[in-house]
């Protein structure tokens, strides 16, 4: 008679074998059978397949971590954080109180969010040290300044803050990163209107305004002191209906313009900068087709990679654009049918947007074709919103609305669960119901 063979008593490579086949919580609950099973759990061969399909935890690509603070190196915080992005799990805080309406903009890196409000530019640090410091959150700005007109959109380039303006006007804020910016510096050539995209690389910024004009201005590293205006040089292009979006790809060679969708041109456009000459004339390179509906302009976009551009708009969908074959290759319909204000991605799998309607943050998975989960901002502050602009990484998300800026906390341990996924299901099948 054979001896009798145990689970535990196995080979470490037939182990490695077969917990593959378990997910995040069956490798939890088998770490607790022994010392053998915890100590190969532990190990960071066990997660290394898994850790790469955890939604917004993954942190694969380096310009997601460059964002994050923390950065997540433990598997078990991970699979937690991942789980309470899906369950919507999270604790909620006003950072920013607004008395008047505003259109706000967003932008985030590891230690700093900065938002823009009407005629106000102010900074939040990010440091958990530096929170923990403080005894209310309303008192984390450590800068606020008050402009001549409203700020529109801005972007964040190395060490420096690029404003666009209601009156067309484009400024430098330089040395954002100490705190406080040492000289605001407003450039020779700006538009007529408003800016409603603007970008930078280290050797071009370029705007686009609501009169459909778009300006690549030349300059020299921002963070030099020895800048110069007259080397700055312009290329002024051909209208393509009023501007809406703009982003550079992130090898800096192209750039994506959304229009407002409002005449015969397709409202979606990619220009290769290396083609724009002196006697501006310009090459646009890709005019992507698609039956797109009038009116169906383009809000925000992201570049995924520099071959993939994810767009939304008032059509109601977030579009993930392979430009190599120069089609859409997916889409996915906000759950309240509601037009898109913004995007923001991993680089990877999953997608935010930010709605018109109810101030919800909607959660996608690249990889799947229904939302993830919900998160009903408005809820909170009981005052209806739009999301205008949103950010996040794998512990925070920071939504802007017309009178506050919300940080979700999904880090956090004792959070109630917002499972708005199952009223939705609940309520489709109700709906199923009443038409058999």
């Amino acid at each position: 008679m054979t001896d009798t063979l145990y689970l535990h008593t196995l080979p470490y490579e037939v182990l490695l074998l077969i917990f593959d086949f378990c997910d995040g919580y069956d490798l939890l609950r088998l770490s607790n059978v022994c010392k053998r099973f915890y100590d190969i759990v532990c190990s960071d061969t066990v997660w290394i397949k898994k850790i790469r399909g955890f939604l917004i935890t993954n942190q694969i690509s380096e310009r997601f971590r460059r964002r994050c603070n923390p950065v997540l190196s433990s598997p078990r915080t991970m699979l937690r954080i991942s789980n309470n992005w899906q369950y919507g799990r999270y604790k909620w805080k006003n950072i920013k109180p607004c008395r008047v309406n505003v259109m706000p903009w967003l932008q985030m890196t590891s230690n700093s969010i900065w938002w823009s409000g009407g005629y106000q530019l102010c900074g939040f640090k990010r440091s958990s040290n530096y929170f923990k410091k403080k005894h209310n959150d309303h008192d984390n700005c450590f800068y606020q300044n008050v402009c001549e007109t409203d700020i529109c959109k801005f972007v964040l380039y190395k060490n420096s803050l690029i404003s666009g303006h209601s009156n067309g006007d484009i400024q430098y804020w330089r040395d954002i990163s100490h705190g406080y910016p040492s000289s605001i510096r407003k450039l020779k050539c700006s538009h007529a209107c408003d800016i409603n995209g603007i970008d930078a690389t280290s050797q071009n910024i370029i705007s686009g305004s609501n009169d459909g004009m778009i300006k690549i201005q030349k300059h020299v590293d921002i963070e030099e002191s020895n800048f110069d205006e007259n080397e700055i040089n312009i290329d002024f292009m051909d209208k393509i209906d009023r501007v809406r979006s703009l982003a550079i790809d992130p090898t800096g060679t192209q750039f994506a313009v959304g229009s407002s969708g409002t005449s015969i041109i397709p409202p979606l456009h990619l220009i290769n900068i290396e083609t724009l000459t002196r006697d501006f004339s310009y090459t646009m390179f890709d005019e992507i087709r698609y039956p797109w509906k009038y009116g169906a302009g383009i809000l925000d976009m992201v570049w995924d990679n520099p071959h993939t551009l994810l767009t939304c708009g008032y059509d109601t969908c977030v579009r993930k654009w392979d430009l190599r074959i120069e089609k859409c290759v997916a889409s996915w319909a906000d759950p309240n049918d509601a037009a898109i204000y913004c995007v923001s991605s991993d680089y990877q799998y999953s997608i935010v947007t930010g709605t018109q309607n109810n101030g919800a943050a909607v959660l996608w998975d690249q990889r799947k074709c229904n939302f993830v989960q919900v998160y009903f901002i408005s809820l909170q502050i009981n005052h209806s919103s739009p999301i205008y602009s949103l950010q996040f990484d794998s512990n925070y998300m920071y939504c802007a609305l017309d009178r506050c800026l919300a940080r979700l906390n999904f880090s956090h341990q004792s959070c109630k669960k917002n499972d708005f996924k199952q009223y939705y299901l609940q309520m489709n099948n109700n709906t199923y119901r009443l038409l058999l």
